[in-house]
């Protein structure tokens, strides 16, 4: 219908049916594959996709990529917990590096740069949302920190050992 020039109204008289199920998606939605809370609904999405991706590539390189974004998702899934005392035993100076321990949490910076909190993908390993392309994997012998690695999504590693 034509309100004016500038302006008209178009009402639907249609309706959407399903052909296996019989039915209008309208107001009830669709059942999801996976059922997650609607605030992980695209965090999961990108996992499957890149679990997906991972399991179907042949080159190592990608599949590497692949497996180490999906870990930052699922670490935002299910975040690791690290008790406290093992988070305060990996404070200290490695090289150019500085890890601390503050309000229950593990800091990173480097020389000049800025600080980040580190989240837990595993007990001894870290990611920094800011950074996404690189962790940081704690180093011990016998039970004792002996330094920190550096570790990037393009395969690559540092290492730096903790000072006394």
């Amino acid at each position: 219908m034509v309100v004016n020039d500038n302006f008209f109204i178009n009402i639907p008289i249609g309706r959407a049916i399903n052909p296996v199920t019989k039915t209008n998606w309208e107001g009830v939605g669709v059942k999801p594959h996976v059922e997650v809370p609607q605030e992980d609904a695209l965090t999961t999405a990108h996992l499957k996709a890149l679990e997906k991706l991972a399991a179907s590539t042949k080159d190592k390189d990608d599949k590497f990529r692949y497996e180490w974004y999906a870990e930052s998702l699922k670490a935002g899934l299910n975040p690791v917990k690290v008790k406290p005392e093992t988070l305060r035993s990996y404070a200290g100076k490695y090289g150019p590096r500085t890890i601390s321990f503050e309000s229950g949490e593990l800091y990173y910076q480097r020389t000049g740069r800025p600080k980040y909190r580190m989240i837990p993908l595993s007990n001894d390993l870290f990611m920094l949302k800011e950074i996404d392309y690189f962790r940081i994997k704690i180093i011990k012998e016998d039970g004792v920190v002996k330094g920190v690695m550096g570790m990037y999504d393009d395969g690559n590693t540092d290492k730096n050992l903790k000072r006394k």
